[in-house]
């Protein structure tokens, strides 16, 4: 009976840091793009948390890059233009009438601070890179340390 009860109170403290950074993306139309494309053929997409990230002071990074898929392009600014709403910050590259560069700063979710970018190229070849960031940070300060990492 004891050490169900030791079970039951380490899977509830495993909970409360795990399932928080599972539901920080729940409310966003984005997580659609990763659930739907994540696991596709020819589609990279990375997902790190913890330790990998600590100098960046990141506590979720998730990142997935699409090539040659215009529906998928579209799909992604379909559901970026729902993210939007309610966003603080919303910054646009448009090119020939199309958004190719997108970066919101979201609203707090807790005690995180969250940024999506998303970029396309179209040269050498179609390519959408769409990246979700969770900080202990300012959206702003995250973005510094990405752009200063490079």
């Amino acid at each position: 009976m004891n050490s169900i009860k030791k079970y039951l109170a380490l899977m509830l403290v495993i909970g409360n840091f795990i399932i928080p950074n599972l539901q920080a993306q729940d409310d966003l139309e984005i997580k659609k793009v990763f659930d739907q494309y994540g696991e596709k053929k020819g589609v990279i997409m990375v997902e790190l948390s913890s330790e990998m990230l600590e100098d960046y002071d990141f506590t979720l990074f998730k990142s997935i890059t699409i090539k040659n898929n215009p529906p998928a392009a579209d799909f992604i600014r379909k559901c970026l233009s729902k993210d939007e709403i309610g966003a603080k910050k919303v910054k646009h590259v448009v090119s020939n009438g199309i958004p190719t560069t997108i970066y919101l700063q979201l609203p707090r979710k807790g005690d995180a601070f969250r940024l999506i970018l998303f970029n396309e190229s179209l040269k050498p070849e179609l390519k959408n890179t769409l990246i979700y960031i969770e900080s202990k940070n300012d959206s702003e300060e995250a973005l510094k340390l990405i752009i200063k990492k490079k």
